[in-house]
């Protein structure tokens, strides 16, 4: 598939980075049971959802930028999804998300932070387990009535 650049270019623009679907059904889920959080921070890697005084942050992972893609496609490897023009240059973005995503991982973890990552499609599949994962980190980590 051949488009004009500046096609491309509006296409992007379009792709949202923040309040997606998934991140404002898990954010509503998670207000729903009384947890209070924020959604702007100043933190490396800019997590969607942040328990200050718990010291969680939480990324709500797209599967195609970050690395899941492939899987929630139900294809057998990584490979399998860029079948398509411009492959190379697609495989080694998606890569640097990745490698990005892992390096502001432990960084945070290395400042006292918890990470936790939950894939867009399995907030779409599994809202409520999804929700789970988080309560259950932030109460552990600071205590029964979260506030932001």
């Amino acid at each position: 598939m051949n488009r004009a650049p500046a096609v491309t270019s509006r296409i992007m623009a379009a792709v949202k980075n923040r309040d997606t679907r998934p991140e404002m059904s898990l954010r509503r889920e998670l207000f729903r049971r009384g947890l209070r959080y924020r959604v702007r921070s100043t933190l490396i890697g800019r997590p969607d959802i942040v328990f200050v005084s718990a010291r969680v942050a939480c990324f709500v992972d797209g599967d195609r930028w970050h690395g899941n893609g492939w899987r929630a496609r139900g294809l057998t490897s990584f490979d399998d999804e860029f079948k398509h023009n411009n492959a190379e240059f697609w495989k080694a973005k998606i890569r640097r998300n990745m490698a990005r995503d892992k390096a502001v991982t432990q960084q945070l973890e290395a400042e006292g932070w918890t990470v936790v990552r939950i894939w867009a499609s399995d907030v779409e599949k599994h809202l409520a387990s999804a929700a789970d994962t988080i309560e259950n980190v932030v109460k552990k980590r600071g205590g029964g009535s979260v506030n932001a």
